[in-house]
């Protein structure tokens, strides 16, 4: 390796991160084959309009009186925290969070063990005993990380164990885009560190990515008219031409009108205090559309195949997406909400159909029979897909995952996918080291959630 290119990756405190990333890849390449070597993606098209079949693309999937519901529904959730006096969650619940990391202590970015000193720092000084201190109300200044504890360091269970280190970092609540809603419950002792609620969870931002969201910002950001970003990775602008911050998927802004090339939308600027301003920007058109969308299948289509491929994100490191970040955001431009966590999906996110006590041909037959394409989720503790209908005969889901279960002379490990995929129910059945069964997702689908009820359906053509 080149001596200065060495010297720049491996220097300073970042270096030694990315030092236990590299050291962490190497080790999981030891006991996984190559990302593209399972057959489901080779033989399924990885676009979803592709797989869309001989039905009319632009026909309704929801009663236009029952999605107008759910949106409406879904701004009330997403501006919830400004209209309550009271935090949502109790101090009890504040300390769950920090509950896995605090009784199993794991490693942190050099790989080596982190003592219990380190964890008890990290909780002495969130000093939720004195939880909730404050209770203002502000907005996220741009994409950033919901945290478990006040700190950025990443907290990893295990340093080899396959599923327990690199990328799942413990202290990571969730992913939050810029221009959120939330309110500001309790800062560290320095005021470095914010806990805040928002609509997607609770937990610990740095306070520069907070701004005080006074009267009259939250009269113009909270219009009743709004639009959802459809496309990854969108630059906003001033009105000037000048770069704002990026937004993706998942965020929902203030919608003013539309021009020739772009929407006018509200953006946030921060006042010499830290007090949020809107201010005019622009987005292109092809990134935004006003919420909610028509819930068709050639618009779910076109939001999902811009997910297709990005990589794997647990809680949304690096601006990735996990399995629940994945159908949460892709429901979000059809004004469709659901909850952050895979297991709160299943629980919350509509009609649940218990599958547990079914083989896996019966589960096979009830998902074809009952699923609603692209409003279906099938749900496995842990992980969480999206059903697309059954094009090639058998059933085809939309997913973000890590990776699926081996076993081999070495032991455990995965075979990894690390991305947004369209998939069968039985990705890598062909690879000789998959475990069997529970390597077979399929095997260990427990339900599926109906996100609308039958009544909301729009008429299907027979």
């Amino acid at each position: 390796m080149d001596a200065k290119l060495k010297k720049s990756l491996l220097g300073g405190r970042a270096g030694l991160f990315w030092l236990a990333v590299l050291v962490a890849c190497l080790l999981l390449a030891a006991c996984a084959s190559g990302p593209d070597t399972i057959a489901d993606l080779k033989t399924i098209p990885q676009d979803p309009a592709a797989l869309l079949g001989s039905g009319d693309p632009a026909a309704c999937l929801l009663q236009p009186a029952y999605q107008r519901a759910r949106d409406l529904d879904f701004d009330q959730r997403w501006f919830d925290c400004w209209q309550r006096d009271n935090p949502r969650h109790s101090r009890e619940e504040i300390l769950e969070l920090a509950g896995p990391v605090m009784d199993s202590p794991g490693v942190g970015e050099n790989l080596r063990p982190r003592s219990a000193a380190w964890y008890q720092g990290l909780l002495n000084l969130a000093q939720i005993e004195r939880y909730p201190s404050t209770g203002w109300r502000g907005v996220t200044i741009g994409p950033c990380d919901l945290r478990v504890l006040p700190t950025s360091r990443p907290d990893f269970a295990s340093a080899t164990a396959p599923g327990q280190g690199f990328p799942f970092d413990r202290l990571q609540q969730s992913a939050a885009p810029g221009g959120m809603p939330l309110r500001v419950w309790h800062a560290s002792p320095g005021g470095d560190w914010l806990l805040v609620e928002t609509p997607l969870a609770a937990g610990w931002l740095r306070a520069g990515k907070v701004a005080r969201a006074g009267a009259a910002f939250r009269a113009r950001w909270q219009s009743g008219r709004y639009l959802a970003v459809i496309a990854d990775d969108a630059a906003l602008h001033d009105e000037q031409g000048r770069f704002l911050f990026k937004v993706s998927i998942g965020a929902v802004l203030p919608r003013l009108g539309r021009e020739a090339k772009s929407w006018r939308v509200l953006a946030l600027r921060t006042g010499a205090g830290g007090e949020a301003l809107a201010t005019e920007a622009r987005l292109p058109l092809a990134a935004g559309a006003p919420k909610p969308l028509p819930a068709t299948p050639a618009n779910l289509a076109q939001v999902a195949s811009q997910l297709l491929g990005r990589p794997y994100g647990w809680g949304g490191l690096f601006g990735n997406r996990d399995c629940s970040a994945l159908t949460q955001d892709l429901m979000i431009p059809f004004g469709l909400w659901l909850p952050r966590n895979s297991a709160d999906q299943a629980n919350q996110g509509g009609q649940f159909i218990d599958l547990s006590h079914l083989d896996m041909a019966a589960k096979e037959r009830a998902i074809k029979q009952r699923g609603v394409p692209y409003l279906t989720l099938l749900w496995i503790p842990g992980h969480v897909m999206l059903y697309l209908g059954s094009p090639q005969g058998r059933p085809l889901v939309l997913h973000s995952i890590w990776g699926l279960k081996t076993l081999g002379p070495g032991g455990e490990g995965r075979h990894l996918i690390g991305r947004t995929v369209i998939t069968g129910l039985t990705p890598g059945a062909e690879l000789p080291h998959l475990a069997r069964p529970e390597g077979l997702l399929l095997h260990r689908i427990q339900g599926m959630v109906l996100l609308a009820p039958p009544g909301a359906l729009c008429p299907r053509p027979k």
